[in-house]
């Protein structure tokens, strides 16, 4: 696609998207029709079998006896009999979820036939197991939609939600910032906006919108609003210079605050006197009109005990706000949710849980010696199919495991959060606010990202969409700072430190975009090796298509490269739009020390005025097909070593033409912001610094 004009480029886009999004159509129509489903006869044969087997070769002779007798009939079954032993005898050991999963690891090509046998051997659990591999993320969605199908299920519950093409256009506020999303576009149109506190005439441009290609929007986001304030929207489309369309809407941003029913405000010390904290059990929930909260203090931490799984367990409570609680232990994770939506967590300090490996296999840390999964996804808080959520003033720190790290393949241990934002109701999926939090570990307790996603490959995977996550401390993993792999759309990341990091934030793949990484401060990288591979990695543009990433007014100085690619599925191809950073290397090697690293060299990315410095090499090192210069002279060796000696931020002068609309924030010097905005832990604290700027 290198030499596409960009009209061919984006079409070429929406193609490779629409091959993708009907393959499993394809396969699904092609299944449909190989089996009709036939229940076997009794469930207590297949119970019997499994209570009476403990090796493979008497599963197999009891599956055969079972069908020669006629109590095992079905077509698919009857041909797959040592397949179908193999996974009644490796889901006695594990799970059916795992054996499923590992049958299917094995022969990727026949997934679908081993999520088939499972479904019509456990009829009864259908749904459940469809849940579980959806949760676990490991098998391809094509593959699971294409089993439901084939034995007679009802595929809706998991097929991704699609816009809604009779709403036009959707907004949705955060606290501080609001996305805009316009359907039934083309590609050939650009949307320009401007935006204004309703009750002010100062209007202030906001940056384009972003074609996406998936569901044929535009869409994008104005940030640095203030909170629980009006604002009025126009939006002009214009399309070879003409204008088509305009449109004026109004919202209100998000309270810095829920509100409270003052009859659920409830003192830790009045309801907990050790153990789990379970507020499932004491049906702790509130209203959107008024929400349930817990206040914690000093002197009555929360402690789990030995077995508990989670030290607080939200469950499906909604509604609910912990304010100033200590959470100590939690086998699994400290703080648990799962299918609920709004939950605020506040001042809350949360550490010491997770499982300590006392076995290990290649470097790898098992439970013991009889495990056989090891030690992964041990959380501080943990949200699964949690949607709305505010995390914000918190201390998540020191889990008690620690992660391998690359040597020993990829890393698996513990993580201050785990983001599973995927609810069944559209309506409550994504919207995360993390703000205002310091996550970290120690280089003996490294996490295995800082902030981990599941179903990284899936739209609906991650954070999914709108989401901020801003003015935070990420430190000591062996892998990333923070994955923000999955959707993508409108989620932000900006203001926020990183160091002592494999990579300082994931963004791969971007499936529907676009999303924004600003204002942020990466340096010092490296896991427990000292090895380190990017500040921000991209890619899987193509087997995981197609959204943007934009890449702003970042202030990178590190040893590893700046901006590179990370392969997803053995594609690194990536989309960006990269401008005004600063990307300083003190390392020089063939793989490292590359301000931007794009092999791929997708035609529709945009490399502007990056400043990019090699102090080991004495000169610019970069692998990429540079759109603008830089505006500042990179053979002033007085300004690099201002970048190296700087702590969080650096202003330096801008020509309008290079500020990003509604980004950049500038003095009245017109010098910009690269780096950290501001220290200040109160969002509209800094916004008013940023006007005063």
């Amino acid at each position: 696609m290198r030499h596409l004009s960009e009209g061919k480029l984006f079409q070429s886009l929406k193609i490779l998207v629409a091959l993708l999004l009907s393959a499993f159509v394809i396969a699904c129509a092609t299944n449909n029709t190989s089996i009709q489903q036939v229940e076997y006869r009794s469930t207590q044969d297949i119970n019997n079998l499994i209570r009476d087997n403990t090796e493979l070769t008497g599963m197999e002779h009891g599956i055969e006896m079972l069908v020669k007798e006629g109590k095992l009939d079905n077509p698919l079954l009857t041909r797959n009999l040592v397949e179908t032993a193999r996974l009644l005898y490796l889901g006695k050991k594990t799970s059916i979820k795992d054996a499923v999963t590992l049958l299917a690891n094995e022969q990727p090509e026949r997934a679908a036939t081993f999520i088939e046998i499972a479904l019509i051997l456990f009829s009864d659990y259908q749904v459940e197991l469809i849940d579980s591999l959806f949760l676990d993320g490991e098998l391809d969605e094509n593959e699971l939609i294409s089993a439901v199908i084939s034995v007679g299920m009802e595929p809706s519950r998991w097929l991704p939600a699609t816009a809604s093409l009779g709403d036009n256009i959707k907004v949705v506020p955060l606290i501080n910032s609001a996305s805009i999303t316009i359907y039934n576009r083309e590609d050939s149109q650009q949307a320009k906006l401007r935006f204004k506190e309703a009750n002010s005439d100062d209007w202030q441009e906001g940056l384009p919108l972003y074609w996406e290609p998936v569901f044929g929007a535009l869409s994008g986001s104005i940030v640095h609003l203030q909170s629980d304030t009006k604002y009025n929207v126009h939006v002009e489309i214009v399309e070879d210079g003409s204008l088509v369309e305009e449109f004026d809407y109004e919202f209100t941003t998000r309270p810095n605050s829920p509100p409270i029913n003052p009859n659920l405000v409830f003192r830790l010390s009045d309801i907990y006197s050790g153990g789990q904290l379970n507020l499932e059990e004491l049906n702790i929930s509130g209203e959107a009109d008024g929400w349930a909260k817990i206040i914690g203090d000093e002197n009555t931490p929360v402690i789990a005990n030995e077995n508990d799984d989670y030290a607080i367990n939200i469950g499906n409570s909604r509604y609910v706000m912990l304010e100033g609680v200590t959470v100590k232990g939690g086998k699994r994770h400290g703080i648990y949710s799962r299918n609920t939506h709004h939950i605020w967590i506040k001042n809350c300090d949360v550490s010491g849980w997770g499982r300590t490996p006392t076995h290990f296999k290649n470097g790898i840390g098992f439970e013991n010696k009889e495990s056989y999964y090891p030690i992964n996804y041990d959380a501080g808080i943990a949200l699964s199919r949690t949607g709305i959520v505010v995390v914000e003033g918190c201390k998540v720190h020191s889990p008690n495991g620690t992660a391998n790290h690359w040597g020993y393949g990829h890393p698996k241990g513990p993580t201050a959060m785990l983001i599973l934002a995927k609810l069944y109701n559209p309506q409550f999926r994504g919207q995360y606010i993390i703000r205002n939090n310091r996550f970290f570990g120690s280089n003996e307790h490294r996490f295995n990202d800082v902030i981990e996603s599941r179903i990284n490959g899936r739209i609906t995977g991650g954070f999914i969409r709108d989401s901020a996550i801003h003015d935070n401390y990420f430190g000591y993993a062996n892998d990333d700072g923070i994955e923000l792999d999955g959707g993508q759309s409108n989620v932000l990341f900006y203001n926020n430190e990183i160091e002592q990091a494999f990579c300082g934030v994931s963004a791969v793949p971007n499936m529907l975009g676009p999303s924004y990484i600003f204002n942020n401060y990466i340096h010092n990288l490296g896991d427990e090796r000292d090895k380190n591979w990017a500040a921000i990695k991209l890619g899987g543009l193509y087997t995981r298509p197609a959204g943007i990433v934009n890449v702003f007014n970042n202030l990178v100085v590190t040893g590893s490269n700046g901006l590179a690619q990370g392969g997803f599925s053995g594609d690194g191809t990536f989309w960006t739009h990269a401008q005004n950073n600063i990307f300083v290397h003190d390392r020089y090697s063939q793989k490292k020390g590359y301000s931007i690293h794009d092999p791929g060299r997708f035609s529709g990315s945009k490399f502007i005025n990056n400043f990019m410095f090699n102090t080991k090499a004495g000169y610019p090192v970069y692998n990429a097909d540079i759109s603008e210069e830089p505006v500042l002279r990179t053979d002033n060796s007085d300004i690099v070593e201002k970048f190296l000696k700087t702590k969080g931020y650096y202003k330096v002068p801008l020509p309008a033409e290079h500020q990003l609309k509604n980004f950049t924030v500038v003095d009245e010097s017109g010098n910009a912001v690269v780096g950290i905005i501001s220290r200040s832990s109160d969002a509209n604290s800094r916004l008013n610094d940023i006007k005063a700027i």
